[in-house]
Formats: structure tokens, C-alpha cells, sequence
């Protein structure tokens, strides 16, 4: 042992905590004998006279002698534990073999049996019953040389002493058993425990350095919503360096990502993250006074322990210099569509003042392919300037009163024509009015574009339905068609930017993806809502609600 080491070892006991518990066994069995012999002494001072209480004596000096070593020499001996009540046992059955002894000092021996039973176990139990069995016979010997009530000792000694004294160690035995798979049951748990406590302690370690190093933006918000705790990247935003958790969103305005308009209170990621929503991919602008405007997705799960809602866990991404990407290119159309506007304006024009001249029927054909494909330009950079617009969050309305259905007539009759020519079945379903506060020439523009959509990815010589309705205080409008469809996850997408599903691109139908998308910006500015459901081979329908003028 080193200096160090033995300048921490632990103080050794004093006193009776000192003693083994051999030692203190045996010095308690030595205290109770030296008591029955006092008494003996006292009562039948011939005892003394034999040599049996004499060996008795020796033998218990001696085990007395043997417990005491155990102090020192012998404290690692394993058998000492068994070999000191052993030959307790022994001095106990040499006193028995003075018949002047009382066959009641057999009831010494349940001490040393108890003991064997407890430190013995099984092989106690053998040197017990070996024991009882001697004892037993010693007794049965002096069964025909007594008289009386001696006589009746020695009899019933006989027989109980050694069932006694093996039921004694054979219960020690069991006790002694039970305590110990208790023992190992108890500490198996521990260990258990230990373990999961160990795991617990990793798992925590481990998600803190992830927490820490991770590249994206996290942050902790507890059942009440208040943020407990960001990770460096996001506390290290330009635009929140130098400020505290509790103040992270003091003046924050929550901007939607396209429109620019304002998130209704209620609709607030933060707030849904904070009422334990499960989201993704949730995109808006933050406007925090004295910061320029940054761009966010924003991705939230509950923490939930025991079924309990605990708060959340929130994931911030930075897509700010995506979008400043986003509206460099939608600057760049812009430009490039209004300088295309001009030409071909001028284009449409010229065609039109040479189709009233005398030509050939030939060259009227080419003249009118012209004039075709330039009404498509045309449509296209009309699209494209809607888009710059709505994308800077430019898309100005001029409400009015107007009647929904009124604007589904005319659409419907300004593409019957449409319908006609590919053998489309085009209705308008009996209904009511449908009055509104609304941009007209927006709202018609979404209704026709709409039904174009269904006329345009319908089959041939299918349907397509036009419903106008009130439900509540909201107008319904649903264009539903036979067509074939899209798979529900490309339906998800048919309102995202210069998306086209599969089955368009494949059914040779030209476009460039923008008109859903226009139609949706234009029903959220009214303050409504779009959507679109698909099955294949079912068709499609899209319904847009309204807020009713009434």
C-alpha cells in the first residue's frame, strides 16, 4: 500500500464493533453456560466430580481460543464460522454425559444449532442432525439406568432433542436463504438501476453535445411556452445576439412567406410549438424592431413523459439568403416579363391588322399559328408579372360587392366554347347566390383559371361540374372533374410555384405551374382558403371558401 493509499484507508472500528461476529457469538454462548454452570455449581457441586463438565469446559475454552484467533491469524478462514458452534454443540453433548446433569441443559444446544443452520447452511444442518442424533442416543442409554421423572427426560430427550434441534437449523437454513435472494433480488435492481442511471446519464451527455453542435437552430420551450433554453446557433443569430430567452420574440411580427401579410395571432408557429403541435417545415418571415427581416422553417415536436405534455422541442433554419435568392429571381422575371409584354403587344397587334388583309387560305393558317402561340406568350408573362407582384406582396385588391355565381356564369360561359371543341361535358349546377365583398376581376380570374384547369386535364368526352354555394357564413365554390388524377402526394404540391404533376407533364397539355399558385395567393388575400383532393383514376376537385358578404 502506498502513503497515499494508507493515508485515506478507513479508521478500523473499536470496541465490541471491533469483534468478529464469531467472536461475539461464541463470547455470548460462553456468558449463558457459565451462567447454567454457576447455577449447577450452586445446586450440584458433584458435577464437578466427573470428567465429562471438565471436557465439556475444555472444549469450550478451546472454541472460545479458535473464535479468538479469528481476530487475527484466522480472520480469512472460511470454516471457522462452522468449526467454533460445531464444537459448542460437542461441549453441550459432553455435559449430557453426566447423569447428574439436567436433561434441560439440552436446550443449549438450539444456540449452536441456529448457528450452524444460519452460517453452515446445508452442511450445518448435516453436523446438527449428526449432533442431535448423538445426543439422542446418549439420552436413550440412560434411559434404563433412571428412575422417575429423570427416566421420562431421558425418554422424550430422545426423540425431541434432535428433531428440535434440526428443525432449528433446518429453519435457520431456509431464513438464511430467503434473505439472500432477497439480498441478490434487491441488488440486481440496484445494479439495474445503476445501469439505467449510467444510460440515463450517456443519453443525456449525448444529446446535450448534439443539442450544442448542431448546425441548425434548436430550441427548448416548456408547457407554459416560455423558451427555457437555444442552442449556441441559434442564440448566435445576428439577428438575437445580446438578447435573453425571455425576451427572444419581444416585438417579433410573424410574416407569411409569400404574401408577407400578417400570421394570425392564433396561427403562430411559436404559439402551436407552445400547444404541443407536431409540424414541419412551417416557413415564415420574422420582423424584429431594429433587425432587418430574416426567413425561417420552423419544425416542432412535443416532449411528453408518462403521457404528460412537458412542452416542446423546436428546430429553426435559417432560409433567408434562399428566399433573397427566390426574389432575385422573381425581380429578374419580372424584368424580363415586362420587357416582353411591350413586343409582343405590339406582335398581337400587327397579326391582327394583317388578318384583315386579302392573303392566301395557306398563309392565313400560319398567320393564325402566330397568333396563337403569341396569345400564349402573352398569357405566360401575364402570369409571370401577377407573380412578382404577389411574390413582393404587391397584389393589390379593389373589393366590391359581388355574386359568386354570377362570376361562375360568365366563366362558364366564356370556355363552353373550350369544352366544346374537346368533347367536354361543361356544367354549372343549380344553385343560390353567393354574394361577396371581392376583388372582381381577381375572383374571376381564379373561378375561370379553375375550370380551365379542368377542361384542360379532364378525358375526353368527360365532365367537368362547377358548384357555387353558401355554407354558413362562407361562399363554396367546387370545380370537380373525371379526368385522371394525381397520387396524394403530388396533390400536396399542385399550389407550390412552377410545379406540374406527372400526369400533366405527361399529357402534353402546356404550362408553366403558376396558375393554382396564383389562385391560391389570390383566395388567401380575400381571406380564404383553396384546396385541392385527388384520387387516380377518380378525378379531381378543388374547393375554395370565402368569406360571405352577407
Amino acid at each position: 500500500m502506498t502513503a497515499t493509499e494508507s493515508s485515506v484507508a478507513p479508521e478500523r472500528p473499536r470496541g465490541i464493533a471491533a469483534l468478529t461476529e464469531t467472536l461475539r457469538g461464541q463470547l455470548l454462548s460462553v456468558a449463558v453456560l457459565a451462567l447454567v454452570l454457576f447455577v449447577l455449581t450452586i445446586l450440584a457441586p458433584g458435577v464437578w466430580q466427573g470428567p465429562w463438565l471438565w471436557a465439556g469446559v475444555a472444549v469450550v475454552v478451546a472454541a472460545t481460543g479458535a473464535a479468538a484467533l479469528g481476530q487475527g491469524p484466522l480472520y480469512e478462514a472460511n470454516w471457522l464460522p462452522v468449526l467454533v458452534p460445531a464444537m459448542d454443540l460437542l461441549a453441550i453433548m459432553l455435559l449430557l454425559g453426566d447423569p447428574g446433569v439436567p436433561r434441560m441443559v439440552a436446550m443449549l444446544a438450539v444456540v449452536p444449532a441456529f448457528w450452524l443452520g444460519f452460517v453452515g447452511r446445508r452442511a450445518g444442518v448435516v453436523i446438527v442432525a449428526i449432533g442431535g442424533v448423538a445426543m439422542g442416543i446418549a439420552m436413550a442409554v440412560q434411559i434404563a439406568g433412571s428412575v422417575g421423572t429423570t427416566r421420562t427426560a431421558n425418554a422424550v430427550g430422545a426423540v425431541l432433542v434432535p428433531l428440535a434441534l434440526i428443525a432449528a437449523a433446518s429453519f435457520a437454513d431456509s431464513y438464511t436463504g430467503r434473505i439472500e435472494r432477497q439480498q441478490d433480488a434487491i441488488l440486481d435492481r440496484e445494479r439495474e438501476k445503476t445501469a439505467m442511471a449510467r444510460q440515463l446519464v450517456a443519453d443525456g451527455v449525448l444529446l446535450d453535445a448534439i443539442f450544442e453542435t448542431a448546425r441548425v437552430g434548436l430550441m427548448v420551450l416548456d408547457a407554459d411556452g416560455a423558451i427555457v433554453r437555444m442552442n449556441p446557433t441559434l442564440s448566435g443569430h445576428p439577428a438575437l445576439q445580446g438578447t435573453s430567452h425571455d425576451h427572444v420574440l419581444d416585438g417579433a411580427r410573424f410574416l407569411d412567406l409569400e404574401t408577407r401579410q400578417r400570421i394570425p395571432h392564433g396561427e403562430m408557429p411559436f404559439l402551436r410549438a407552445a400547444r404541443g403541435e407536431s409540424f414541419d417545415n412551417s416557413r415564415f418571415w420574422i420582423a424584429r424592431p431594429g433587425q432587418d427581416m430574416f426567413a425561417v422553417t420552423l419544425s416542432s415536436r412535443p416532449l411528453m413523459v408518462d403521457g404528460e405534455f412537458r412542452g416542446s422541442i423546436a428546430s429553426v433554419d435559417d432560409v433567408t439568403a434562399y428566399m433573397r435568392m427566390l426574389e432575385d429571381r422573381d425581380d429578374f422575371v419580372a424584368l424580363i416579363s415586362h420587357e416582353l409584354r411591350t413586343p409582343l403587344t405590339s406582335i398581337a397587334g400587327y397579326i391582327e391588322l394583317a388578318m384583315d388583309e386579302d392573303m392566301s387560305d395557306e398563309l392565313r393558317a400560319w398567320l393564325r399559328i402566330v397568333e396563337r402561340n403569341g396569345t400564349r406568350l402573352r398569357t405566360l408573362v401575364e402570369d409571370l408579372l401577377i407573380v412578382g407582384e404577389m411574390s413582393r406582396g404587391e397584389l393589390h385588391l379593389d373589393p366590391t360587392d359581388v355574386d359568386l355565381r354570377s362570376l361562375a356564369e360568365d366563366a362558364v360561359a366564356t370556355l363552353e366554347h373550350r369544352a366544346r371543341n374537346r368533347g367536354v361535358e361543361l356544367r354549372l349546377v343549380d344553385g343560390p347566390p353567393a354574394p361577396l365583398v371581392a376583388d372582381e376581376r381577381r375572383l374571376s380570374q381564379v373561378v375561370e383559371n379553375l375550370i380551365s384547369n379542368g377542361i384542360k386535364y379532364t378525358s375526353d368526352d368527360g365532365f367537368v361540374e362547377v358548384r357555387v354555394g353558401v355554407e354558413g357564413r362562407e361562399a363554396l365554390l367546387q370545380v370537380s372533374d373525371d379526368g385522371p388524377g394525381v397520387a396524394p402526394d403530388e396533390a400536396a404540391r399542385v399550389f407550390e410555384r412552377f410545379y406540374r404533376s406527372s400526369a400533366a407533364r405527361a399529357s402534353g397539355v402546356q404550362g408553366a405551374g403558376l396558375g393554382l399558385w396564383i389562385c391560391r395567393m389570390i383566395v388567401q388575400a380575400h381571406g380564404g382558403a383553396i384546396a385541392f383532393d385527388s384520387e387516380v383514376g377518380a378525378g379531381s376537385v378543388a374547393t375554395v371558401r370565402l368569406p360571405s358578404g352577407r
